[in-house]
Parts: structure tokens; sequence; C-alpha cells
């Protein structure tokens, strides 16, 4: 399984996140910022670079602004949701995880 490090101690907005989990992942270029365009790109049509399985541990979270912490615990949330949902669903684990680490 790839691990993936994301240092957020630089972040200061939503946008860095979402930039730095991009690049991660090896978005195209026009792919979008909300959650759901990133649940459609890790367990959707294999458009990025980086193809399961694998775990991005994000870190140095510590003293992240609250609106960027809650953002990123919202996407690992839907990460793990969306796992869920479809391993039950159609039986296949699409083994991808977003930790957060302080």
């Amino acid at each position: 399984m790839h691990e993936i490090e994301l240092d957020a101690s630089s972040w200061k907005t939503a946008q860095d996140f979402r930039q730095a989990l991009k690049t991660a992942i090896g978005a195209p270029e026009w792919h979008g910022d909300i959650v759901g365009a990133f649940l459609d790109s890790i367990f959707g049509d294999g458009m990025n670079a980086l193809k399961p399985p694998y775990v991005i541990k994000v870190v140095n979270t510590s003293n992240l602004a609250p609106d960027v912490k809650e953002l990123v615990h919202d996407f690992s949330s839907a990460i793990a949701g969306t796992r869920a949902r479809r391993l039950a669903r159609i039986g296949e684990d699409v083994a991808v995880r977003l930790e957060i680490e302080n």
C-alpha cells in the first residue's frame, strides 16, 4: 500500500489543503474542489495518477485554523463512508484512507 504524507504546517486556507490533496493523488488540472469531486475521482473512473490502495496521512495539524481542520476531518469521514458504502453495496473494497495526525 502506498503511503503519502501531507505536511499541514504551512496551510492557511482550505484551498491549501485541497491543492495538496490534488497534488498527492495526481489529479488532473481541471479537477473540482468539492468533496464530491474528490470522491468521484478516488472511487470512480481512475482519472488520478495515484491508484488505490493508498493511505494519505495529514501531519502537523495542531495549528490549523478551525475551518481547515474541520474540512480535513470532513474529507477523512467522507472517504471512509464512501469506502464502506461501496463495499456494502457492490462488494468492492477500494482501499483508500485519509488519516489525521498532529
